[in-house]
C-alpha cells in the first residue's frame, strides 16, 4: 500500500508544488486550485455521464418491451438485453461510477503529498529529507505514524537545526517559510485526533458531509423526476446515504487538507450538476439524438439507393 501511495503522490505532489510556486508559496490557494484543476480534468467524464442519463431515459421503454416479450425465457432475455446494451453503447461506467472511481487515486495521491511536504511540495532531495526525518527520531519527537515525520520537521525546525549544523541555512529557510495552514487550520492535522481538544477542526468534516448530502439530495430529486421507479429502489436509497457518510469518514480519518479537497469538490460537483442539467437537459439531448439518428438513417438510405442505381446501370 505504501508503494501505491508513493507512486500516486509523485505526480500530484508535482502539480501541487507547481501551483504552490505559481501562487507565491501560498499552500492554501495551491490546494484550492488543485481541486478546480482536478474537477476540470474530470469534466468530460461528467458530461458523458449526463448525456448517458438522457440516453437511458429514451432506452427505458425499449428495455421494458424486451423484458415483457421474453419474460418466460430467461436465457433469451439475457441474450436480447446484451445485444441491446452493445447496440446502444450501454456500459458499466454510464451510471457515473467512473467519475467516482477516478476520485480515489486523486485522494490517495493527495494524501501522500500532504503527508510528505518536504519531498513533494518543497521538493528537497531524498538525502536531505532522510537526514531531517532521522533527526526527528534522535530528538525523541513522537509521531503516531512514520508518515508524519516530515510534518514533524515543520513543527520543530529550531530544534532540528541545532543538531544538524551541516544542513544548509537555505534548507531551513525553505522549511521555515513554508506555511502549512489555511484559514487557521493545520492542513496536516487529523480531525479525529485533534478534534477532542480543538473543536474547530470538526467543522471541515461537517462541511464535507453537508456538501455531499446536498449533492445526493439533488441527484435523488433529479432521478425521481426522470425515473420514479428507480428512485423508489432500495439501492438508490443506499447510494443517497453512501456518499455523504463516506465523505464524513474520509474527512475525519484523513488530514484536514483531504477534507478541504473533498468538501470543495462536493460543492463544485453540485454546481456542475446543476449547470450540466441546464445545458444538457434530457429532453433537448434526446431531441438532438433523434435528429442525428434520422439524418444517419437518411444518409444510409441515400447511399444504398445510389449503390442500387449504379448496379442497375452496370447491368
Amino acid at each position: 500500500m505504501s508503494f501505491i501511495y508513493d507512486v500516486l503522490s509523485y505526480p500530484f505532489g508535482w502539480i501541487l508544488s507547481l501551483l504552490y510556486n505559481i501562487f507565491n508559496d501560498n499552500y492554501a490557494i495551491a490546494l484550492i486550485m488543485f481541486t478546480f484543476l482536478a474537477k476540470l480534468i474530470l469534466l468530460p467524464s461528467s458530461i458523458s455521464t449526463q448525456k448517458s442519463q438522457a440516453k437511458n431515459l429514451r432506452t427505458r421503454a425499449k428495455l421494458e418491451k424486451i423484458r415483457k416479450k421474453y419474460a418466460g425465457d430467461q436465457a433469451r432475455l439475457n441474450e436480447e438485453l446484451q445485444t441491446f446494451y452493445q447496440k446502444e453503447g450501454y456500459g458499466s461506467m454510464t451510471a457515473g461510477c467512473g467519475t467516482l472511481l477516478i476520485q480515489f487515486p486523486i485522494i490517495m495521491g493527495l494524501y501522500g503529498a500532504i503527508y510528505k511536504p518536504l519531498s513533494y511540495i518543497i521538493r528537497l532531495d531524498s538525502d536531505t529529507v532522510s537526514t531531517l526525518t532521522n533527526a526527528v527520531t534522535k530528538l525523541g519527537i513522537e509521531t503516531k505514524n512514520v508518515r508524519l515525520q516530515e510534518m514533524a520537521v515543520l513543527s520543530h525546525v529550531d530544534e532540528i537545526k541545532a543538531i544538524l549544523p551541516n544542513v544548509s541555512q537555505e534548507v531551513f529557510d525553505k522549511i521555515a517559510n513554508f506555511d502549512f495552514t489555511a484559514f487557521g487550520y493545520d492542513l496536516g492535522a487529523i480531525p479525529l485526533e485533534v478534534g477532542k481538544t480543538e473543536k474547530a477542526y470538526v467543522i471541515v468534516p461537517i462541511v464535507a458531509f453537508l456538501a455531499a448530502m446536498l449533492n445526493s439530495i439533488y441527484s435523488f430529486i433529479k432521478t425521481k423526476n426522470q425515473n420514479p421507479d428507480a428512485a423508489n429502489n432500495a439501492t438508490m436509497g443506499c447510494m443517497l446515504l453512501f456518499m455523504p457518510f463516506m465523505s464524513l469518514w474520509l474527512a475525519f480519518q484523513f488530514p484536514v487538507g483531504i477534507g478541504v479537497y473533498w468538501a470543495l469538490n462536493s460543492i463544485l460537483s453540485f454546481i456542475q450538476i446543476v449547470v450540466l442539467n441546464k445545458i444538457y437537459e434530457p429532453s433537448k439531448v434526446i431531441a438532438k439524438m433523434m435528429v442525428n439518428e434520422t439524418n444517419d438513417r437518411r444518409s444510409k438510405e441515400f447511399s444504398k439507393k445510389k449503390e442500387l442505381e449504379l448496379l442497375s446501370k452496370e447491368n
